[in-house]
């Protein structure tokens, strides 16, 4: 694979380590995404199913920069790797699986923002004046 051979010796390591997970740690503009995709072109070329790798980064643009990159890499072979944000990814799960942490289907997550717009809704409903209270 030509894409190994622009990678310094521990992004090299990275990508050829294909044996279970693996956790890609470093500093902005590294080369982590870069390396995450193709370890992923290398294991589905090594006969790993698709639906078998799992990438996660912090941000959306990084994870769109992921599929990107990878989509330009493996093609349509790409087709069921999951590629997601760690925040996308925990509400998936929970989405799927709400039971057992005690959630209901269909709940509903809300920033910090909507918390307190939903605090202040109440205080009015209530006909509390919310400069009485501190509610941030």
């Amino acid at each position: 694979m030509s894409s190994i051979d622009t990678l310094n010796r521990q992004q090299q390591e990275a990508v050829l380590t294909t044996e279970g997970p693996l956790l890609v740690l470093a500093g902005a503009g590294s080369g982590k995404t870069k390396v995450i995709t193709v370890r992923l072109a290398r294991l589905i070329e090594l006969g790993v199913a698709p639906k078998n790798i799992l990438c996660v980064t912090f941000t959306n643009k990084a994870a769109f920069e992921m599929r990107t990159r990878a989509r330009n890499l493996v093609g349509k072979s790409l087709r069921g790797a999951m590629m997601s944000t760690f925040h996308a990814l925990g509400s998936r799960i929970l989405r799927e699986h709400p039971e057992p942490v005690g959630l209901r289907k269909g709940f509903t997550i809300s920033d910090s923002g909507d918390q307190l717009g939903t605090l202040r809704r109440i205080l009015r409903d209530l006909r509390i004046d919310d400069r009485r209270f501190d509610v941030n």
